[in-house]
């Protein structure tokens, strides 16, 4: 999902430029390529493009290669079909205002930078490198230049807890209120424990406890209620799943109707928030929040309300939107 009109046309730079190791993060493994591509090689794959595309560079952080390598990507970019724009995900640390100046040349749809947490203790403790005053003032120089902003956020970091999750939501909401800018994109992902990584370590040694699935699914739930309160448009909820993932997580909340299951409990609050006991209207387009995963939402739904699952049925009406 993209919120360009354009088609997407993903590029994976895993760990390229990085500028530090993160304790939970093996590139590699979440995105199953293990060498980026070179720039003549991104060149080559749109030229054969027969109409405009979202060209995105993810998994690395893309501000922080030396400029002239940076260039050469956003240079090749040009060989897709004219009306193509780029999107790219960074660190914070590598976004400065001359970097963003440098930019203004280029089609740039969207800069998503890797925030993680705006708890100092959190990004301590997960050796990101600068502190949530820091992301702040990078978020308020994308808006400044009027660049569209994405943020990813994570749920279950070493000493995170779901208040300071929701607090870095009303954070961000603040500073786009301040701007006066458009609403932020966010993509919200789960802390897992990947094979050699030091979060791996740090569990072995009984220093880290990762979320139950139930746990994640409930606070990534919450966080999706208030991100939509705030306004933000929420792109993804969840890691996108690969094999490679799958064979490298070894604790944590994994599982690939992550996203699924935490729109339920967004879902559910919402429903909960119109009416305590129902009746409920659900569009019939979201039919699968509430019985999909084995009744996952009905049950949810049940368990929050005290009734049972068949009085719940009872009080749901489906319905479908104009607009469908």
């Amino acid at each position: 999902m993209s919120t360009s009109p354009l088609p997407p046309y993903p590029f994976f730079l895993p760990m390229a430029s990085c500028p530090r190791r993160c304790v939970y993060c093996h590139q590699g493994e979440i995105t199953g390529v293990d060498e980026a591509l070179s720039p003549a090689s991104v060149r080559d794959a749109l030229f054969s493009l027969a109409v405009p595309h979202e060209v995105c560079f993810f998994g690395g952080s893309f501000t922080c290669f030396p400029r002239e390598l940076r260039e050469a990507y956003l240079d090749a970019v040009l060989s897709a079909p004219p009306g193509s724009s780029v999107r790219f995900s960074t660190h914070p640390q590598c976004v400065s205002r001359d970097v963003l100046d440098e930019l203004r040349r280029h089609p740039i749809s969207m800069i998503e930078i890797g925030v993680s947490s705006l708890n100092d203790d959190v990004l301590s403790a997960c050796n990101r490198g600068y502190t949530g005053r820091f992301a702040l003032s990078v978020m308020s120089d994308i808006m400044e230049r009027e660049y569209p902003l994405g943020v990813q956020l994570m749920l279950g970091l070493p000493g995170q807890s779901g208040e300071s999750e929701l607090e870095d939501l009303r954070r961000i909401a603040s500073l786009v209120e301040e701007r006066k800018s458009p609403a932020v994109t966010l993509r919200l992902y789960p802390c897992l424990v990947l094979d050699g990584t030091p979060l791996a370590l740090a569990m072995s040694r009984g220093e880290y406890t990762p979320l139950t699935l139930e746990e994640a699914v409930l606070r990534a739930g919450e966080s999706l209620f208030e991100a939509r309160r705030l306004g933000f448009a929420v792109q993804r909820v969840g890691l996108h799943e690969t094999e490679s993932l799958s064979k490298s997580v070894i604790a944590g909340p994994h599982h690939p109707a992550f996203g699924e299951m935490a729109r339920s409990v967004a879902l559910i609050k919402t429903l909960l928030e119109a009416s305590p006991e129902g009746p409920w209207y659900v569009e019939k387009k979201d039919t699968s929040l509430l019985l999909g995963h084995g009744r996952f939402g009905l049950s949810r739904l049940s368990e929050e309300t005290g009734l049972p699952q068949s009085r719940i049925k009872e009080n749901i009406i489906f319905y479908t939107a104009d607009n469908d």
